[in-house]
């Protein structure tokens, strides 16, 4: 079945052709528009086009034309406009838009100019000096266009995004539970670990029916390519979607233990073996024995508890401390989905958002949150309809107007504004002042060095206005790479100036990651899930920004929208702004004297 990452991607390889070609910019920007929606939904199309077709029509931004292309998708496997655009163009050139900073006008452009249809040609123009002469272009720009490419050259791989790896996972467990004979059945490896990029699936069950129609079963779905091995109790896949897929049988008086094993990491298994011989026992997939007698087995908990261990979530299984910590009984209560009271980050029809503020506050009430930030993009974001002073102002009127009008739920007054290339912010002191939570983030130049990057973005931190930094890297998951950066001075620059960062839960960012999230709480740090959304249903990708959290150790003391709102308030109350702005002006007079 098709997954709606696929469908995106169709859509924004399509908006890419259409601007090659040279179509008007609003055809363009109606299938990226579509492609973000498609990718944050919760259900999958493919299920809502299987029960009613219509209902594509509640869904916004994608209007008749595209629901036709879905549902042919969804029935036939393609859109034959599509089809015809891509074959109407040499194939490397939509690999080329791939590169970082290329876009569709310069492929454009190196295409009819000098015939460059694939990355190899060019990066040998590159290297030969022959882009630099182009309009626009230079020499700087060929050295950033080598760069780009060695670092796009780095980003391929077989690796799934989770959030792609759960919607195939999610159908093949459809699918298997229609046979009858499965007692258990559940996921392990990374999936279940919960890391950004999934490389294979594991699927574990307990049956009491017939092993082998079981396995003939899981071996006949419609979407494998290849199968790779088949036995009596394990069978390997490999599916169209080019990820394999490995189904283990196992009994139930093992499955707890096959499932501690199974679910990894191998770090974290060796030295749960380690443990379980200095105690002269034997740890083993197939249960813990002691003197050749299985004493745990049947499930995880018991596993951990054998071993003198409280259970210990998966997706802290690294061996970064967790198993000392079990012994001790001291493992944090992670950060759970339930615990969110708000999101800090959104964007509404004020700039490039689908829904009005009334309908992305009714979609955050409707999830039980009792606050939500209203963040509109700032002026220098042309292509998202950026916010100046004077449109900003009368946003926050109707923010006014409308926490008067609707006290179920609290909006905050916010803005992404742009951090500038020198680390002066889009907007000026006098409006940002007047916001509840201005977030800072970088749209453009991501090709400065590491010392030039951080000291811009340290500088919108230390802004007495700013509360927060958004998708601190910029990275997009096997797109882009993140930008240059030291991480250790901008964990310390927020900590001193009470500025918390984000972990943005788009399933392409997840941004900031698990490592830099690890450091940021082990500092002090007040860290924000947010899922940058720009409809209301991308706001459940929260769940994805929550798997980042939980694999750094966060809990809900952590992270600043799991605090209710009275706290929340807390922290943004005038007192903290105040601290900052004196603490500026005292810098200011420092660096005026000396």
């Amino acid at each position: 079945m098709p997954t709606n990452s696929e469908i995106a991607k169709i859509f924004n390889e399509t908006a890419d052709i259409l601007e090659i070609q040279g179509a008007i910019i609003f055809r363009v920007r109606a299938y990226r528009n579509a492609a973000r929606v498609i990718d944050n939904l919760p259900e999958k199309l493919s299920d809502i086009v299987a029960r009613n077709p219509d209902e594509l029509n509640s869904i916004k931004s994608i209007g008749k034309a595209l629901h036709d292309k879905i549902i042919e998708f969804c029935q036939t496997g393609k859109i034959k406009e599509f089809d015809d655009l891509k074959s109407s163009l040499p194939p490397g050139l939509l690999d080329m838009l791939k590169i970082q900073s290329f876009g569709p006008k310069r492929v454009k452009l190196v295409y009819n100019k000098l015939g460059i249809d694939s990355v190899d040609k060019l990066e040998k123009a590159a290297s030969e000096g022959k882009i630099r002469a182009l309009p626009g272009m230079g020499e700087k720009s060929e050295l950033k266009i080598l760069k780009s490419i060695r670092d796009f050259r780095t980003l391929q791989t077989d690796r799934k995004l989770w959030a792609e790896a759960e919607q195939i996972l999610d159908d093949y467990l459809n699918y298997l539970k229609k046979i009858d004979g499965i007692d258990k059945i559940e996921p392990a490896g990374s999936f279940r670990r919960r890391r950004e990029t999934v490389g294979d699936l594991d699927i574990l069950i307990t049956c009491s029916g017939d092993t082998e129609k079981i396995i003939r079963h899981f071996a006949e779905y419609p979407e494998v390519l290849e199968i790779l091995a088949q036995g009596e109790t394990k069978s390997s896949v490999v599916l169209k979607d080019k990820i394999q897929v490995d189904l283990r049988v196992v009994k139930p008086e093992s499955f707890g233990a096959a499932m501690q094993y199974f679910t990894g990491s191998k770090e974290h298994n060796v030295a749960l073996r380690s443990l379980a011989k200095e105690k002269n026992m034997k740890l083993s997939e197939y249960g813990v024995f002691q003197n050749e007698k299985s004493i745990a087995g049947e499930n995880e908990v018991n596993v951990y508890n054998s071993l003198g261990l409280d259970w210990i979530p998966p997706e802290i299984r690294e061996n970064r401390g967790e198993i000392e910590m079990a012994k001790n009984h001291s493992l944090p209560k992670l950060i759970s989905l339930e615990n969110i009271k708000g999101d800090m980050h959104c964007h509404s029809t004020h700039s490039d958002g689908s829904a009005t503020i009334p309908e992305m506050a009714a979609a955050a009430k409707k999830l039980g949150y009792e606050y939500l930030a209203i963040t509109d993009h700032s002026k220098s974001l042309t292509v998202a309809h950026g916010l100046d002073e004077k449109r900003l102002l009368e946003e926050i009127t109707e923010i006014d107007i409308f926490r008067e009008q609707n006290p179920g739920i609290y909006i905050l007054k916010g803005i992404e504004v742009d951090i500038m290339a020198d680390g002066s912010l889009d907007l000026d002191d006098e409006v940002l002042s007047k916001l509840d939570f201005p977030i800072a983030a970088i749209h453009s130049r991501f090709g400065m060095n590491s010392d030039e990057m951080t000291e811009r973005i340290i500088r919108a931190i230390k802004n007495p206005y700013i509360r927060c930094v958004a998708h601190p890297t910029g990275r997009l998951i096997g797109e882009r790479v993140p930008y240059e950066i030291d991480i250790a001075k901008i964990i310390i620059a927020a900590k001193e100036n009470n500025t918390a960062i984000e972990i943005n839960a788009s399933p392409h960012r997840l941004d900031m990651n698990e490592n830099f999230t690890y450091k940021a709480r082990e500092a002090g740090v007040p860290i924000c899930i947010n899922t940058d959304s720009h409809s209301p249903e991308s706001f459940l990708t929260m769940r994805y920004g929550i798997n980042v959290a939980r694999r750094a150790w966060c809990t809900a003391e952590n992270i600043v929208n799991a605090w209710s709102l009275e706290k929340l308030k807390k922290w943004l109350g005038q007192e903290n702004k105040q601290e900052n702005i004196e603490k500026q002006a005292e810098e200011q007079i420092q660096e005026e004297l000396f």
